[in-house]
């Protein structure tokens, strides 16, 4: 995670602000994770990141979530694969088209969702979702 971290601050330091819209994951906030995020927004002076939850059970919002979800229906449901071998090369190709399509054909993801609405943490019903 924190490999992903340092790749995705430094890929975007031409950015004054990174947003991370992140699901409930235990991963995404633990200790050296928060740590991380704490010590790059106080030492870096170009790019600040800032951590905005998802709320817990909103699949539908975290597009990786829709990403997976896609590949799982394209690849792996209804499969019968010889070996796990097969099945990791139809998941490379599958991304890897994918990805291509893409690259081709940008889209900004959220488009519908945060664009529309202004995203209010204190104001989530409930209170569904885990600050840093």
């Amino acid at each position: 995670m924190l490999q992903l971290l340092n790749a995705i601050a430094e890929n975007n330091r031409h950015c004054g602000k990174l947003y991370l819209t992140w699901d409930a994951i235990t991963m995404h906030y633990s200790h050296a994770v928060t740590k991380w995020v704490n010590d790059h927004n106080q030492a870096e002076q170009g790019l600040k990141i800032e951590v905005v939850p998802l709320p817990v059970s909103a699949q539908f919002l975290n597009v990786i979530e829709a990403v997976f979800s896609g590949m799982k229906r394209a690849v792996i449901h209804n499969s019968d694969y010889a070996s796990i071998n097969d099945m990791q090369q139809a998941i490379a190709q599958h991304f890897e088209e994918r990805n291509a399509f893409y690259r081709a054909n940008p889209k900004r993801a959220g488009n519908k969702i945060w664009d529309k609405q202004a995203f209010d943490l204190d104001k989530l019903a409930g209170g569904l979702f885990r600050r840093m």
